[in-house]
């Protein structure tokens, strides 16, 4: 994923923004200046109508860090009227990592995609819990020189990651232990581009790269090696929230995650439709569009869940990237009370 910053000065103007004057007086909310392409304005308040109405829909604000294919069930179920269906109207915030949990906790958020930050601060005790799990296989890819054609000829190279302790430097040692290379060395190569940029200098000899990426790096004589989720099956996205909304706003929290439920079968039941929304909200040709489409379709929970297993790769990352106790338990960091009680309710598949 590509973040970017959202200043603490923005994050307050949200919050007067929903305590001020609507839009419709000329005054544009954070909201509309940061959401992403194509995401949902901040419902409007007051009507020159005085009869009585529909209830206006419940804003829901929801932290992420950039437009990302990991979130697509969440994108899609507004997209697709399952949020207003569910008498919400989201808007969608783009923020950097450190930002999140105190706009969580502050109660500018209510909820996030960036399960990064969720899970460092629930695991290390904070107040706050992963409550659903929509991409449980990592979308992330291993992207190579021409000349390498199998995983075995990553023996002795060199692969880009962003950054040593991040996720991507968690893929390439995990997946050296799964294939026994030998000798594989990472090199610090920062963003995307950067990592393509290298391999194109002849710093590495393959990087990780997210989809759809990749395909830029294949327009550019890198093709994509492997899918690193048919490996690695590490949840990547979803949505987090707080104690305090378990609590006291669980029916808030309910029809969001109903309202993100519904989406996960429609990614694969509604695929023409899918793909266009895909191209207009990343920005990519048709073409392409398919192509990502088709490279993260099977990385989607049929039902907001996790397999154990799943959790336990999870935890094991956030033990070993982001300063977890190695004695940390899967009640520190989850609570999917509420995503099972949904699943039931919309008959999705359970495991």
């Amino acid at each position: 994923m590509m973040p970017r910053g959202l200043r603490a000065l923005i994050l307050f103007a949200l919050f007067v923004a929903a305590c001020g004057p609507s839009a419709s007086s000329g005054q544009q909310t954070a909201g509309t200046a940061n959401r992403p392409t194509g995401a949902p304005a901040a419902p409007q308040s007051g009507s020159s109508d005085a009869s009585p109405g529909p209830r206006p829909a419940e804003r829901v604000v929801i932290g992420v860090p950039g437009v990302s294919l990991s979130y697509l069930p969440t994108y899609l179920a507004w997209k697709f009227g399952y949020f207003e269906e569910e008498g919400l109207a989201p808007e969608f915030v783009q923020a950097s990592g450190n930002v999140f949990v105190p706009a969580l906790l502050s109660g500018e958020m209510d909820f996030t995609t960036n399960l990064s930050s969720i899970g460092t601060h629930a695991g290390q005790g904070g107040p706050t819990k992963i409550v659903q799990f929509q991409a449980v296989r990592l979308q992330h890819v291993i992207t190579v020189r021409p000349e390498i054609t199998t995983v075995q000829q990553l023996e002795g190279k060199r692969v880009a990651v962003q950054a040593l302790g991040t996720l991507p430097a968690f893929e390439v040692q995990k997946l050296a232990e799964h294939f026994g290379l030998r000798d594989v060395a990472m090199v610090v190569a920062g963003s995307e581009m950067e990592r393509i940029a290298a391999i194109e200098a002849g710093a590495a000899d393959a990087a990780v790269s997210s989809i759809p990426a990749n395909l830029v790096a294949e327009r550019r004589g890198m093709p994509t090696l492997l899918r690193i989720g048919t490996v690695l099956e590490i949840p990547q996205a979803g949505l987090g929230t707080t104690d305090a909304h378990l609590r006291d706003r669980v029916d808030l929290v309910t029809r969001t995650l109903r309202a993100a439920a519904r989406a996960l079968p429609a990614v694969h039941d509604r695929r023409d439709e899918v793909i266009p929304i895909i191209a207009q909200w990343i920005e990519l040709s048709p073409e392409d569009a398919a192509r990502a489409y088709e490279q993260v379709a099977d990385t989607y929970s049929a039902n907001g869940l996790a397999t154990d297993a799943q959790l336990r790769a999870y935890l094991q990352l956030m033990q070993e990237t982001a300063n977890v106790p190695a004695d940390a338990t899967f009640d520190r960091l989850y609570d999917f009370t509420i995503a099972r009680r949904v699943a039931q309710e919309l008959g999705l598949p359970l495991q």
